[in-house]
C-alpha cells in the first residue's frame, strides 16, 4: 500500500509543474523593435500574454540572439545565473527554428515571418491571449521564478534587451 501511495505521488509531481508568465519587461531597443505587451489574468489559474512585437526596421541574420537563464528558488527575485547554454543565433534562424520545434505552439502567433524569409519587412507579431504553453515544460524543471533575458547585438554591439518572468509551481 505504501508503494503505490509512494509510486502515485512521485507521478503527480512528475507531471503536475505549472508554468505561467509574471511579467515581461524591455529593458532597451525600443528604435528597433517595439515590445508592446502585457500579461494579464485569463482565469483563476492562467496568465496570459497580450499584445504585440512592433518590428520598426527590417531585420536579418546579422542581428544575433542569445538567451540567459536565471532561477529563483523561493520566488523572492534573488536569481542565479542557470548554468544552461542555449547557443546564439540569427534573428531569421531563430523564427525559423522557433516555427519548426514548436509550430503548435506558435500558430496562435499572428503574422510571423514565412519560414525562410529573410531578411523580413517592418510588422506587427499580435500575440492575443498566449497561455505559456505547458507541454514544453520539462519534468525536472526546478520550481520558483525564472527570467528568460533576451539580448539581440549588432557588431557586438547591444541593440534590443529585453525579459521574460515565468513562475514554476506545483499543481495539485
Amino acid at each position: 500500500m505504501f508503494k503505490a501511495l509512494l509510486y502515485a505521488l512521485c507521478i503527480v509531481s512528475a507531471v503536475s509543474l505549472k508554468v505561467v508568465f509574471e511579467n515581461v519587461v524591455q529593458l532597451s531597443g525600443s528604435d528597433v523593435v517595439r515590445m508592446d505587451l502585457r500579461v494579464r489574468k485569463f482565469n483563476r489559474t492562467m496568465t496570459v500574454l497580450n499584445g504585440s512585437f512592433v518590428v520598426l526596421h527590417p531585420l536579418n541574420n546579422s542581428l544575433q540572439l542569445t538567451l540567459d537563464l536565471f532561477h529563483s528558488r523561493l520566488g523572492n527575485q534573488q536569481f542565479n545565473h542557470y548554468p544552461m547554454k542555449l547557443p546564439s543565433s540569427g534573428c531569421c534562424e531563430f523564427l525559423d527554428n522557433l516555427q519548426i520545434s514548436y509550430k503548435e505552439q506558435v500558430s496562435v502567433i499572428e503574422n510571423l515571418p514565412a519560414i525562410g524569409e529573410c531578411p523580413f519587412t517592418p510588422r506587427h507579431v499580435n500575440m492575443i491571449d498566449f497561455a505559456f504553453p505547458q507541454e514544453v515544460v520539462s519534468t525536472v524543471m526546478p520550481r520558483g521564478l525564472w527570467k528568460a533575458l533576451v539580448t539581440a547585438k549588432l557588431d557586438g554591439k547591444e541593440l534590443v534587451t529585453y525579459y521574460f518572468l515565468v513562475k514554476g509551481y506545483d499543481d495539485f
